[in-house]
């Protein structure tokens, strides 16, 4: 038998060029400059030329061929040369090589779309094979790579979890491990709508064995021995006579044709699940990053749904985001997260700072257009036109700004609306009220001076309690949740004997935290002993708490301290017309060591310890999975336990690293030390360069809890975390006579089994992407009363009249015609 080995080079290109920092600049595994990782990636053009018999592959993502075509467009010239030769061949697809598994739908969908446009922008092939080095999967990527045209795809080299779903097989060794055979070598990966890719399991080479010590040892096992494709995904590596040499026993080829050939010979491909458990999501920086990318996401997607309406209304050519989504892609790369890249990931956190004040104008812009159009003069008062960029029927708490002295809010009717005020940095009123919008379009209402005082606050020294028609809570004065009961069926959810909802802990790992120039046994007592910990942290208020009563709800307020350098302000607010809770964290670090890199139990966390002994729901890229007690998962917005009775939703903006634990949910918030002492997450290492990546700043943690009677079905989950993540939104307007009536609903879908995640202009037509979120058929025949839907098609074009489960589609309307 002869082997074939396929190299899937790993580039560092974007982490040089952009960190001067970085370990990855040290030879010989990195490069001091990008020019001198330019010049080794003539070296490996060089070497083509040099062994006929060679044939190289690049994971190589779709920004970084961008930057290098900029940078040596030389370079990508000799490449293309080689690719129409047949002996270069690109993997993966993605703009941006990002954790997919961490990222919201559309940043998925757009990561192959942008991807895709490179490759056909630079005259290259577009990629046929998902490989890549970083776990990149979850349950919905096969629907995606069909979609984008990515016939095959292949095991990670980092952590996945793989699972037959039919019969299947794998050698154990009891010193190698678990092994794929021979004639297993092929799965067919599943999606949740029901999408397969050939999925090849191969057998990586030890790292701890030559390639002449894995071939003899393969020669040995015989029959038994692993696939004879060898996939090697190593970071960008030399190659000289004596690499070539070493290889002389196999045949070098390209993925797409060795798969192509071998899948063509292959009579059993079960079914299985392909996703992973791990990213390079650790608190860094108390998820600065990732809070960052959620922001700036929502401001691009209400940007793009608020030109989609000017465009509707006004026939105003909308402008376009994609340089914005481009930039917010850029900074998916999985080396932004990951820990040893603190300069890449300031500059991208600032830049994804840019990008949402940018959306904001651009949403500005577009409301605008439309303002100036409204008629607004039908009710006294100063005009306030909210607008839903959604279209689903949603109850929401808007905000906005005004001069008027203790305003109160009117609808078209003249009546008032519940609102609450407070005074905003400007000596001004910041007005919230809750508006009930049926779906794509806006609303007017107005503001005018009330009579009535509708803020009032007190202290509070003991438990504080609040009851709705949905819950009955209590407060302690530190903001921990002493009972959270569910009506009507009066089921508590917080497991007191085993702490408090809501409950804040973390450890002090200052005195542990070591660089390089650490004492040798001081490293080594560190790196192992898996149990070293630095002291709690109490979360303790420093003064009395304060309760606001407000039309809404109430308002509670508390500060304190964790340690002598982070001061923590937590708000609560409780409404009287929603089941569900926010709660804002406000942490004021000071160059603040927190947890160990290594132990996730160490960092900063929020916990609720619940009595529900059910089930684990979460959503995830177009999709909803049950998910697993004691492991890490990473929910795109909402995480719901449920025993079927009742239970709790549990949603974020941005720190999406959560586990259960005998029955308590855990979000990680936070991580930061001056240390050596990290690595990939794979391994207790040392890393071979210290960072100061210590908590520092003033960060904000959004998130908010939805108790309910029910499963996550009928609860309606997936609303409740829309209504929570992508409110309506206020722009100020003036009085005028308009051509547009002061109410107006564009798109309105009133099945529950279609979410949206997206509603963007394309030429002459509005695109709504949705996919069927509950896992049950969905239909488009809840459209009314707007624009005129032409159909109804799935993202690689093809048209359907319905959703099967978990499938996306995109519903289509022509701009301009009414229904």
């Amino acid at each position: 038998m002869r082997w074939e080995l396929a190299l899937a080079q790993h580039p560092m290109y974007l982490l040089i060029r952009e960190d001067t920092t970085c370990a990855e600049r040290t030879p010989p595994w990195g490069a001091p400059t990008i020019e001198a990782y330019i010049d080794r990636v003539r070296e490996n053009l060089t070497a083509l030329e040099r062994y006929p018999r060679l044939k190289l592959g690049y994971e190589w993502s779709g920004i970084e061929l961008m930057l290098l075509a900029q940078d040596a467009p030389d370079v990508l010239q000799s490449i293309r040369t080689y690719v129409r030769e047949g002996r270069v061949q690109f993997y993966n697809g993605t703009y941006a090589q990002p954790h997919l598994q961490i990222l919201s739908s559309e940043s998925n969908l757009r990561q192959f779309q942008f991807g895709k446009r490179v490759y056909q922008e630079l005259g290259l092939e577009t990629v046929k094979v998902y490989a890549h080095q970083e776990a990149s999967v979850h349950d919905q990527v096969p629907q995606l790579l069909r979609a984008f045209d990515i016939p095959y795809a292949v095991v990670p080299g980092f952590l996945t979890n793989l699972v037959w779903l039919d019969e299947g097989e794998m050698l154990l060794h009891g010193v190698r491990g678990p092994r794929f055979l021979n004639d297993q070598q092929f799965v067919s990966w599943l999606g949740l709508d029901g999408s397969r890719v050939p999925l090849y399991l191969h057998q990586p080479i030890p790292r701890e064995m030559t390639l002449k010590e894995t071939l003899a040892r393969e020669f040995v096992l015989g029959r038994l021995n692993a696939p004879s494709l060898f996939i090697d995904l190593p970071d960008m590596i030399d190659i000289d006579e004596a690499w070539m040499n070493e290889r002389s026993p196999v045949d070098f080829v390209t993925l797409e044709i060795a798969l192509k050939n071998r899948l063509k010979k292959t009579h059993k491909c079960p079914r299985a699940r392909l996703y992973t458990n791990w990213s390079y999501l650790e608190g860094i920086r108390a998820e600065e990053l990732s809070r960052c990318n959620w922001r700036a996401e929502h401001e691009a997607l209400r940007a793009e749904a608020l030109n989609s309406m000017a465009h509707a209304l006004t026939q105003r050519a909308p402008d376009s985001m994609d340089e914005n989504w481009k930039t917010i892609l850029k900074c998916q790369h999985h080396d932004v997260y990951c820990f040893s890249a603190p300069e890449l990931r300031a500059k991208s956190i600032s830049l994804l700072r840019d990008i949402s004040m940018q959306s904001e104008k651009a949403s500005a812009n577009a409301a605008g257009v439309i303002l100036h159009q409204i008629q607004t003069n039908n009710t006294p008062g100063q005009p306030i036109v909210v607008f839903n960029t959604l279209p689903h029927s949603q109850i929401g708490l808007v905000e906005t700004n005004t001069q008027i002295e203790n305003p109160g809010i009117y609808n078209e009717r003249n009546e008032p609306i519940s609102c609450e005020t407070f005074p905003n940095e400007n000596g001004h009123a910041r007005v919230h009220f809750l508006t009930a919008s049926k779906g794509f379009g806006y609303t007017v209402y107005w503001i005018r001076r009330s009579e009535t005082k509708n803020v009032q606050e007190n202290a509070v020294v003991k438990p504080f309690e609040f009851e709705n028609p949905f819950y009955h809570a209590m407060i302690r004065p530190d903001g921990t949740f002493a009972s959270l009961a569910v009506k009507p069926c009066g089921r508590d959810l917080i497991d007191t004997a085993r702490g408090f909802g809501n409950s804040l802990s973390a450890t002090d790992s200052s005195k542990l935290s070591f660089e390089e120039e650490t004492p040798e046994q001081r490293v080594e007592q560190y790196l192992s002993d898996p149990l070293m910990r630095g002291p709690q942290l109490e979360w303790m208020p420093s003064e009395s708490a304060s309760i606001i009563e407000t039309p809404l709800g109430r308002i509670f307020s508390v500060s304190g301290k964790m340690g002598e350098r982070t001061r923590v302000d937590l708000v609560i607010h409780f409404y009287h017309q929603m089941s569900r809770i926010d709660l804002t964290w406000n942490f004021q670090f000071d160059e603040v060591s927190i947890g160990t890199f290594f132990d996730d139990e160490s960092k900063l966390l929020t916990r609720w310890p619940l009595t529900i002994e059910g089930q684990i729901y979460h959503d995830i890229p177009f999709g909803v999975i049950l998910e697993r007690e004691e492991r890490p998962f990473f929910p795109t917005s909402w995480v719901d336990l449920s025993d079927g009775m009742c239970g709790l939703a549990y949603f974020h903006c941005g720190t999406p690293k959560h586990w259960v634990c005998d029955h308590t949910l855990f979000n990680l918030i936070a991580w930061g030390e001056q240390t050596d002492a990290i690595h990939n997450g794979l391994g207790r290492y040392q890393w071979v360069k210290s960072f100061d990546q210590r908590l520092d700043g003033h960060h904000t943690i959004h998130q908010a809890i939805y108790p309910h009677m029910g499963d996550w079905r009928a609860a309606d989950i997936p609303r409740a975390a829309r209504e929570y993540g992508s409110p309506p939104v206020a722009f100020p307007a003036r009085r005028q006579n308009g051509m547009l009536r002061s109410s107006h609903t564009l798109i309105e879908l009133v099945d529950p089994s279609i979410s949206t995640t997206s509603i963007h202009s394309a030429g002459n037509i509005i695109i709504c992407r949705v996919y069927a979120a509950y896992g049950r058929e969905a239909t488009a025949e809840g459209v009314i009363q707007g624009l005129r839907t032409v159909g109804l098609r799935l993202i690689d074009g093809s048209r359907v009249e319905k959703l099967h489960p978990y499938q996306i589609g995109e519903l289509i309307f022509d701009v301009g015609k009414f229904d």
